[in-house]
């Protein structure tokens, strides 16, 4: 049912963020994707390294985000040739 609530893009952005906290990882993994969490918290988990991975498929993540993503990944890419 938690995680129903997690998938509801009318879930209030205060409760999105409280479900970060759910004890059970299958909710917190579809919290981090929710179109309602706030673009501070969004940018909060991308900048953590057990969280990056579930919310960079947030849909919600603003377009000059995904652009500093993707340079910072090019960037590291081509350091390892």
């Amino acid at each position: 049912m938690r995680r129903r609530a997690a998938e509801d893009t009318r879930l209030s952005p205060a409760d999105a963020v409280r479900l970060l906290n759910d004890p059970a990882a299958h909710v917190r993994g579809t919290a981090m994707r929710n179109l309602r969490l706030p673009a501070r918290v969004l940018a909060e988990l991308l900048h953590d390294r057990d969280t990056a991975c579930a919310a960079v498929t947030n849909p919600a993540i603003p377009v000059p985000v995904l652009h500093r993503i993707l340079a910072a990944a090019a960037a590291a890419v081509a350091a390892r040739r």
